[in-house]
């Protein structure tokens, strides 16, 4: 039986490069570099707080789901418990729900209950699927990202929000920026790529962590800044 766990618990970190030992920190690197979104996730709660935005609620969960996504990723190449694959892919999926119902919302004219409530609601529906079939995990996290990512596109268009500031513009094209040195760095760095070390401390899927968890913060950053400036209604 535990030859059967330790089996199962090598895969969820098997990918990942870095060599799996024992303890609470199976995988030091990838385990403490996932504190980026932590770290990340309390400051926006707390520009949320202090924020006068009426869709403060909305920013405090995005905040606390991004918060959510380093605690999943610390338990999955950490101590890597029983349930570990399932916080770390629903986490992930609990960011894109806030940014999907977030721009429902906002076609739709919600309240910010209301809003709140559809997150946790599609986080909900999303964690059942996950639970019966582990491996779609990811997959369904990025059918979710795609969503809440073409609702963004449609809400600019519709006027629906002011167009952002030269800076605010300058920030987005760094988050995109930070998004594509992740994914090189994954890419590269994975089990059996060209880049990969599994005894280095210097990790492409810790730079994943680190990069992934500034784009989203610069994200929420801008987007909930965006939201305390006067809307336009659409057509004006």
């Amino acid at each position: 039986m535990r030859r059967a766990t330790r089996a199962l618990l090598d895969q969820i970190g098997e990918t990942d490069c870095e060599t799996i030992g024992e303890g609470l920190l199976a995988q030091p690197a990838n385990a403490i570099s996932s504190g980026a979104y932590v770290l990340l996730g309390i400051w926006l709660v707390i520009r949320a707080i202090r924020n006068a935005s009426t869709e403060r609620p909305t920013a405090i969960a995005y905040g606390v789901a991004l918060g959510a996504v380093g605690i999943g990723s610390i338990a999955f190449h950490g101590p890597m418990p029983a349930g570990a694959r399932l916080v770390h892919d629903l986490t992930i999926a609990a960011v894109f729900a806030v940014i999907a119902a977030r721009g429902i919302g906002q076609l739709r004219n919600w309240t910010q209950a209301e809003t709140i409530a559809a997150a946790a609601a599609i986080t909900g529906v999303v964690g059942v699927v996950m639970a019966i079939s582990p491996e779609v995990g990811i997959g369904l996290s990025g059918v979710v990202g795609l969503t809440a990512l073409l609702l963004e596109f449609s809400i600019y268009r519709s006027g629906r929000r002011d167009s952002m500031s030269t800076s605010h513009r300058r920030w987005l094209i760094a988050a995109f920026a930070f998004l594509a040195l992740a994914g090189l760095a994954n890419v590269l760095g994975r089990t059996d790529a060209p880049l990969c070390d599994p005894d280095s401390i210097y990790q492409g899927h810790a730079v994943w962590h680190v990069m992934t968890a500034a784009a989203f913060a610069v994200y929420g950053w801008i987007s909930f800044d965006q939201a305390a400036l006067p809307a336009r209604r659409p057509g004006v």
